[in-house]
């Protein structure tokens, strides 16, 4: 049986808060860009319709440096 493994560490983990109202998890429905830097990400409660929204710091991926390390990695064009 294959073993779990971890996510590499430039893969965004988003925290499902939640619901203000019932206190059951919320499901993410939307992430937009909201300014530089900075995403809207819009929540759904499925037991009572609520709707939360929040804002998070992003890291623009082609500035990561994961991105170095994927480019560099066993990823080459045919020859």
């Amino acid at each position: 049986m294959p073993q779990p493994q971890r996510l590499p560490s430039i893969i965004p983990i988003v925290e499902r808060p939640a619901c203000p109202k019932c206190k059951a998890p919320m499901m993410l429905v939307s992430i937009e860009l909201a300014g530089p830097g900075i995403d809207l990400q819009k929540f759904d409660c499925a037991i009572c319709n609520s709707v939360l929204e929040s804002f998070a710091p992003y890291e623009d991926p082609m500035k990561s440096r994961g991105l170095g390390r994927w480019l560099q990695g066993d990823l080459h064009p045919p020859k």
